[in-house]
């Protein structure tokens, strides 16, 4: 279970956050509110990228609220700008495994594999500069799946897509969420993305 217990956050005297949630292993959450509310601030919370100022956050019982963001069960895909612009979009991928893209034959082989599951196969060698947004969402997947863990967040991921390629996007991250048993949490501004994901929402007002 990832549990986030009392954790206050203040951007400034008037912007304060107190946020307490509970979800279970495996499950699919939509965080919803209006805007300003703190969805966004959530997920950098878990994810390790901001600090809380109180309280605790842990996975399956263990505290992770203390470890650097590369050290959680957690992979971050943003609404925008999670494609490095000078690399391959398999190249992109290899950064989930390695930092200096010295990856195995066989996690190679795991790439590719993905690449073919989520039906990009054909952009692999690109730029992200020469890809769709649907296509960048896809190959964030990836990269985040190559990460091996267990915990997805997603910040309005697909918000600034078309509505047919953000229902077929979610579609393949609800998909890929269930076959990896990933524990799955994305920030939603749309009600359709609850019934697409069949998620649980948590409302953050």
């Amino acid at each position: 279970m990832l549990s986030v217990n009392n954790i206050k956050f203040s951007w400034s005297i008037k912007e304060n956050f107190n946020f307490n949630l509970s979800i279970m292993k495996g499950e699919v959450v939509t965080i919803e509110g209006p805007s300003g509310i703190g969805k966004s601030t959530l997920i950098n919370l878990i994810s390790g990228f901001l600090k809380p100022e109180s309280g605790e956050i842990s996975w399956c019982k263990k505290r992770i609220d203390t470890l650097q963001p590369n050290e959680r069960p957690t992979s971050t895909i943003f609404q925008n700008n999670n494609l490095f612009e000078h690399l391959s979009c398999f190249d992109n991928v290899c950064l989930g495994v390695s930092s200096n893209l010295k990856i195995s034959s066989r996690e190679k082989e795991n790439i590719n594999n993905l690449f073919s599951e989520l039906g990009i196969t054909k952009i692999m060698e690109r730029m992200p500069n020469e890809i769709s947004g649907g296509q960048e969402a896809r190959v964030s997947i990836i990269r985040a799946l190559m990460t091996k863990k267990p915990i997805l967040l997603l910040d309005e991921p697909v918000s600034s897509l078309d509505q047919e390629t953000r229902e077929e996007t979610l579609k393949i991250i609800k998909k890929t969420s269930k076959k990896y048993n990933l524990t799955l949490v994305i920030v939603s501004h749309h009600r359709d993305d609850r019934r697409l994901l069949n998620a649980r929402p948590i409302n953050l007002l």
